[in-house]
């Protein structure tokens, strides 16, 4: 790694005096320092957590609407940690929110003249670094669609850093900030949109004073998260940060970094990639698994890194961080075409930086994700919904249900929200308005098909400003599928795991029926069922013993619609829709 030039040094050491940052050869490194832990730990206090909590919240993902994305200018590194191309291509996507003092601005404003950069604002605070994805809040939607934001104690000495949320708030028209109380970092923080989020333990340890319990109650309450996986670090490196190795890049897909068989960490890589596997994801089956290969874990040089793991999805973009050289071109080229596969519809480009000059190259630790962060579009149209799969059996149809609403408030066009649908790959598209069936709930019934069809589809929303949303949020490029299974009227359960398989009858109820549970261990499960909008409507428990078992539930009295019904043991969730007539 080259050094910055003596100038540069010189007004580095300047610009820490009074807040120690880890530094490499005089580049900055993600690394906290011994000082700044020392620090951290005797001074550092955790911010108390907001009185007021928000309603009904839900943790907003990466890849939903976004309408600007926050990177740091910090004069002291030399600019910006992403090159000209990445910026350039993040103006094309959403507006670049540019932190830095009003003193650097015309230097930003002559800089993006010059790239020809106009979507762009500022947020007028210093930062301590340019690791917006670390220190910057995290997304939310209460129940009326109003966004906000939530503040937490980054994890880091970095005083500038930690007070950055609130100018962000600030910035975005004086946007509600809550606070959690609790110590983290965004680099070790992933959700899904659909209440489940994933970290790697150092939470725990950045939260010591905590249970694990007190801290799920927390991001339950500021977050909504009502399933967070806690995991060990697969990278076993100083940082345990989760983007460093893992990401989401959907409700149902999940990426994990492989490396070589001879790699000493490659255990751990494998574990994690097992446990997602074999894990449900929010619609009820098990997470896809993607697996780039990087090689080695512990690249001692920089044209040997490859973190392409620590991606920014943004909108319909998907930004990589390759390193381009003659030893990794093959491995960038794999690492491309895997997230074509795995994100089909998207734009997928790679972004290289120098290994000399202003740029800092990318890091196992520190590249493209760590360096950028998205703010949730405030406007957006938003459609939840659990998608049909596996094999159905119907001779009435296939119901695609969906909540859709506007968070600006908008009325939905005539006609919207539809649902399109083709049998077979080859076939042609064909639309069905969906029906309004109560409160932001919408239905469309695909007619019966022939037994052994496959059916694809995804559903369209429009507001009467013109605004359009999809789910999945690509669209037709990647749509939901399933096969028609004959004509009978009951619909079977799809077995999501070998060990254990649940149904209920009868279904649709009128709120009382048999839940009937088949498995090969014996444990205790939490029955939860939740309405379409997520809150929680019925909880209870059951033991069940190997073999077949059944419990009587009567949730008599609750609305008519669409309920999802969550069986949870200690290392399996399993779901499927209720419909309450």
């Amino acid at each position: 790694m080259k050094k910055f030039t003596f100038s540069l040094i010189i007004a580095f050491i300047a610009f820490n005096i009074g807040v120690s940052t880890a530094q490499e050869n005089g580049l900055p490194k993600h690394e906290i320092s011994k000082e700044e832990q020392l620090n951290f730990a005797n001074s550092h206090k955790v911010l108390p957590f907001s009185k007021a909590t928000p309603v009904q919240p839900r943790n907003i993902a990466e890849w939903e609407p976004s309408e600007g994305v926050v990177i740091a200018y910090v004069s002291s590194y030399g600019g910006f940690g992403i090159p000209d191309a990445a910026i350039q291509d993040l103006a094309k996507t959403a507006k670049v929110y540019v932190a830095c003092p009003s003193s650097y601005q015309s230097t930003v404003t002559s800089k993006f003249n010059t790239l020809s950069i106009t979507n762009y604002s500022f947020i007028n605070a210093t930062t301590d670094s340019w690791w917006t994805r670390d220190f910057t809040g995290w997304f939310i939607a209460d129940s009326s669609g109003t966004v906000s934001v939530v503040d937490f104690t980054y994890d880091r000495d970095r005083p500038n850093d930690d007070a950055f949320t609130p100018y962000e708030a600030t910035a975005l028209n004086n946007m509600t900030c809550y606070t959690m109380g609790l110590s983290q970092t965004g680099g070790n923080w992933m959700c899904d949109g659909y209440g489940i989020a994933a970290s790697t333990d150092l939470v725990n340890d950045d939260n010591s004073s905590l249970s694990t319990t007190q801290i799920q109650t927390q991001v339950s309450t500021y977050l909504g998260i009502s399933n967070y996986m806690i995991r060990p670090d697969a990278l076993g490196d100083y940082i345990k940060h989760i983007d460093c190795w893992g990401k989401f890049l959907a409700p149902d897909k999940m990426l994990i970094d492989s490396v070589s068989t001879s790699d000493s960490r490659y255990s751990y890589y494998e574990a994690a990639a097992s446990y997602f596997k074999s894990t449900n994801c929010a619609y009820g089956y098990h997470y896809k698994v993607y697996r780039p290969f990087i090689g080695s874990s512990t690249a001692s040089s920089n044209t040997a890194v490859t973190p392409y793991s620590n991606v920014l999805i943004l909108n319909n973009r998907v930004f990589i961080p390759i390193v381009g050289s003659t030893t990794t071109v093959t491995k960038d080229s794999a690492a491309l075409k895997l997230y074509r596969k795995a994100m089909p519809g998207y734009i997928v480009k790679g972004y290289k930086t120098s290994t000399s000059g202003t740029y800092v190259p990318w890091f196992n630790t520190d590249a493209l994700h760590c360096r950028t962060h998205e703010i949730a579009d405030r406007q957006m149209l938003y459609i939840q919904h659990y998608p049909l799969y596996g094999k159905i059996n119907s001779s009435t149809g296939y119901d695609i249900n969906a909540v859709v609403y506007s968070y600006a408030k908008n009325a939905l066009a005539t006609n919207y929200p539809m649902v399109k649908y083709k049998v077979h790959y080859n076939g042609t598209w064909d639309s069905i308005p969906m029906s309004f069936v109560s409160y932001r709930h919408y239905k469309a019934n695909i007619p019966t098909q022939n037994s052994g069809d496959t059916i694809y589809y995804y559903i369209k929303a429009k507001d009467v400003t013109g605004k359009i949303a999809y789910h999945p949020f690509i669209g037709q490029p990647d749509p939901y599928y399933f096969i028609a299974d004959g004509t009978t009227v009951l619909t079977p359960e799809i077995i999501v795991d070998p060990q254990m398989s649940f149904f209920t009858y009868p279904n649709p109820s009128k709120g009382e029926f048999f839940l009937f549970l088949k498995s090969n261990y014996s444990d205790n499960a939490s029955i939860q069922i939740f309405n379409i909008d997520g809150k929680l409507v019925y909880t209870d428990n059951m033991d069940f013993e190997i073999g077949d078992n059944n419990k009587f539930l009567n949730i008599g009295g609750i609305a008519t619609g669409v309920y999802i019904l969550q069986v949870k043991t200690k290392s399996n969730i399993l779901t499927k829709q209720l419909l309450i007539q």
